[in-house]
């Protein structure tokens, strides 16, 4: 078996390990192959550099669990596809991976004129190539995708290793993926593959309507169909467009459909052909929890009771905070006990304010007018404030109002001819879905042709 791994089972807290490394570890010894070290046997070692490995060892058939996320047999070729996780490195996954260090710097060296392998970014896959005759397996290269050019690293007759450069043309393509919720719809959605930017504008698009904080719970379902450029084996890469999500809410299935409006624009509708844009957003920022509602509170500066005229969103510093409608900025300062303020004004009865933030959105001036779900600021603790978070506020004729009850006017609906085409367009996109979904032979991974996959929970 061959391994460039020393690993310290019982680690030194000044001297931690990846935490994947300690995963990998963990899952040997759970499955028995080898013993747990003792007290007076606290280290595991595997350092040889032979790369012949008999692919019915146990010893390999669980590291090869642990370390990679599928296999893939193409042409004779064993392809063992890995991810490099966050604050992990390449060379690390190879090592684990049971590529010998000699081995390694030399792909390293080929490697390093066509990318830097260093900046190989958190979530990326790199296939790590065999060649089997049956019964052993030896190291043969790498393949890495940076954006449409494939990077491969292959053995030549020498037993030293080059690079090649191929580059694909590359077509919009569909993707179909279903989830449940476990911890946020946001990293929920991330662990499945879904795109940063298709996720956000799902959590934009329910924000209208939905509170994430308390109608989304953990074991709701969501399925998305959004569609990116990508080549023939499902890498893709460019900015993601949501075309359909379905969202389980309180038991009901709540779905939205992109609808092409005027010119280049462009809406999201219900199943009824109703605008999902309300006149305000009801969670003006991502990842929120209420951590204080609107009413009489004790305040935790003051120390005395008094009203709350909004409701504090708790969220890490520096997240991005959205004008929760269209309208004009009439104040961007720094503001007594609110610290860095913002007040949009929406309409001649409605206003929406924002408070201690850690910075303005870039350009964020008085008088500007800005678009529903725009980044106007960060958030921050200035102010009389605890720790970082949202403090947002409603004013209906300059009263503070409860955001969460305020009432305001739905966005357009469609009628006539325009229904009738996108009920349609609608009952397409669904066939659509389902049969990127029956396409699937295994769903609990893309499928070949790149259009599916699931948590398969």
């Amino acid at each position: 078996m061959s391994f460039g791994l020393v690993y310290a089972l019982n680690a030194d807290e000044k001297d931690p390990k990846p935490a994947f490394v300690s995963s990998i570890v963990n899952q040997i010894l759970a499955a028995g192959i080898i013993p747990a070290p003792t007290n007076d046997d606290q280290t595991l070692i595997v350092a040889s550099t032979n790369t012949a490995i008999n692919t019915g060892d146990p010893l390999h058939e669980a590291i090869n669990a642990a370390v990679f996320k599928r296999v893939e047999d193409r042409n004779g070729q064993v392809r063992r596809i890995l991810v490099v996780g966050r604050g992990e490195t390449l060379t690390a996954r190879l090592v684990m991976a049971g590529i010998s260090r000699t081995e390694i710097l030399a792909t390293l060296e080929v490697l390093r004129p066509h990318i830097n392998p260093r900046k190989i970014r958190d979530g990326q896959e790199v296939a790590v190539l065999f060649s089997t005759d049956g019964t052993q397996e030896r190291y043969a290269g790498l393949e890495i995708h940076d954006g449409f050019n494939v990077i491969t690293i292959s053995r030549n007759p020498s037993n030293s290793f080059q690079a090649s450069l191929k580059t694909i043309t590359p077509e919009k393509r569909r993707f179909a993926m279903r989830g449940s919720v476990h911890d946020s719809l946001y990293d929920s959605g991330v662990k499945l593959g879904i795109p940063s930017s298709v996720l956000s504008t799902i959590i934009k698009t329910y924000s209208y309507n939905i509170d994430f904080q308390r109608d989304v719970k953990e074991g709701d379902r969501f399925e998305v169909l959004y569609e990116q450029l990508a080549d023939a084996d499902g890498h893709t890469s460019g900015e993601a467009t949501l075309i359909y999500a379905a969202l389980q809410v309180d038991g009901k299935i709540v779905p939205i459909y992109r609808v092409a409006t005027s010119g280049s624009s462009y809406e999201y509708f219900d199943a009824k052909g109703e605008s999902i844009r309300k006149g305000l957003l009801r969670t003006p920022v991502e990842g929120a929890r209420i951590t204080s509602g609107f009413g009489m509170r004790f305040h935790p500066i003051m120390g005395y009771n008094r009203m709350h005229k909004g409701i504090d969103f708790g969220v890490p510093h520096g997240t991005p905070i959205y004008a929760a409608g269209a309208g004009i900025i009439e104040d961007a300062e720094r503001k007594n006990g609110y610290g860095m303020y913002i007040k949009i004004r929406h309409n001649n009865r409605i206003s929406t304010a924002y408070a201690h933030m850690s910075r303005f959105g870039r350009g964020i001036t008085r008088g500007m007018r800005v678009a529903q779900g725009d980044v106007i600021g960060y958030a921050g603790s200035t102010g009389e404030s605890t720790g970082p978070h949202l403090h947002y506020e409603v004013m209906v004729e300059n009263q503070q109002v409860n955001p969460l009850n305020v009432d305001v006017p739905t966005g357009s609906a469609l009628g006539g001819k325009q229904l009738a085409s996108f009920q349609e367009w609608r009952n397409k996109v669904h066939t659509q879905f389902e049969q990127l979904v029956a396409a699937a032979s295994d769903p609990s991974r893309v499928a070949q042709n790149g259009s599916y996959k699931s948590d398969a929970r």
